[in-house]
């Protein structure tokens, strides 16, 4: 996976990188639970006549209540998913473990030897619309911020939990969720309609991500995020978007690099579009048709997650093709 990341490993191979991964991931749907526990605290207590923060307090713990249970019922698929793979055959994927290319392999003791060094993945979806839900606000803003790291702290004490209980390397996971951003949604909304700053768009926020419409600048949209993935341990990834024109601006570049490095970001990455014509071969940004020949017949390298993709427009689904879309470029 594009963000994999790996923690410590409890079976013996400690910070190890090479030749571990995330075996299976689950991704808890967020938004979906905090509206079940939104409409619940409503019918509670809204009509005693709750002020809206009353409301919202009881919203709040009804989600971290449904939340815990949602982790714990993961953890059970992760095993079961686990446990599925490793009564496999190592001729199902002979390739991982040869030539060393998985880390601890003993072909006498079968695949799980060196399935028990990789990560099972705890994974979640829409912090922002979450957060929305239950409070009226997300991330970029003090109190969001405050709820989205209580709920990082949960996902981060849990996975600890199962790691020592189980002695397998459960991690937090900031999930790309290439296409469930899409298809979570559209089952929201044929549940819950269009609700505004919710459900409006076609796709959920990525993770613990800022929207990607919210004009900020680069160093704003940084230390938002790296308030929040030092709870990840298994991947996560944050990125800005710039204007093309930055290829040329070495000293712009470093001084962003190193600015994220200094926040202690894991994974970052620098978002500059790159549009080639396919007929004359002029390159730039300029989207859907060249403006040296006219010619529509261009190829548009993005990264639409963790990975550069030729033709954003072919390879995702209606809801990344919009979220790629909706960017703003971060000043």
């Amino acid at each position: 996976m594009c963000r994999t990341a790996n923690g410590w490993d409890v079976n013996g191979l400690g910070q190890l990188k090479d030749g571990r991964g995330n075996i299976c991931p689950v991704t808890i749907i967020m938004p979906t639970l905090a509206k079940m526990c939104y409409d619940q605290a409503c019918l509670d207590i809204a009509a005693m006549g709750a002020t809206q923060e009353e409301i919202d307090n009881c919203a709040v713990n009804h989600f971290m209540k449904l939340l815990d249970q949602k982790i714990h019922e993961a953890k059970d698929m992760l095993i079961e998913r686990f446990e599925w793979i490793c009564s496999q055959s190592p001729k199902s994927a002979s390739f991982m473990y040869q030539n060393n290319v998985m880390a601890g392999y003993v072909p006498e003791e079968g695949i799980r030897s060196a399935l028990k060094h990789g990560t099972l993945a705890m994974g979640q979806l829409g912090m922002a619309e979450t957060l929305q839900i239950l409070i009226g606000c997300d991330h970029t803003e003090e109190r969001g911020m405050e709820l989205a790291k209580r709920i990082e702290q949960l996902f981060k004490d849990r996975c600890a939990e199962f790691k020592k209980e189980y002695s397998l390397n459960f991690g937090v996971y900031y999930t790309p969720a290439e296409n469930l951003c899409h298809t979570a949604m559209k089952k929201f909304r044929a549940k819950y309609g269009v609700i505004p700053n919710i459900s409006e768009n076609d796709y959920f926020t990525n993770s613990i991500h800022v929207p990607v419409w919210k004009e900020m600048s680069v160093f704003d949209k940084i230390d938002i995020e790296s308030q929040l993935t030092g709870y990840s341990s298994a991947g996560c990834i944050t990125y800005v978007e710039l204007d093309s024109t930055v290829k040329n601006n070495n000293d712009a570049l470093e001084t962003i690099v190193n600015y994220a490095m200094d926040k202690d970001i894991p994974y970052f990455a620098i978002n500059v579009p790159n549009d080639t014509c396919l007929k004359c071969g002029y390159t730039d940004e300029f989207n859907n048709h060249c403006p040296e020949c006219g010619s529509e017949d261009i190829q548009q390298l993005r990264r639409v997650t963790g990975y550069l993709t030729g033709n954003y427009k072919t390879a995702f689904n209606k809801g990344k093709q919009q979220e790629t879309e909706m960017r703003v470029k971060h000043g």
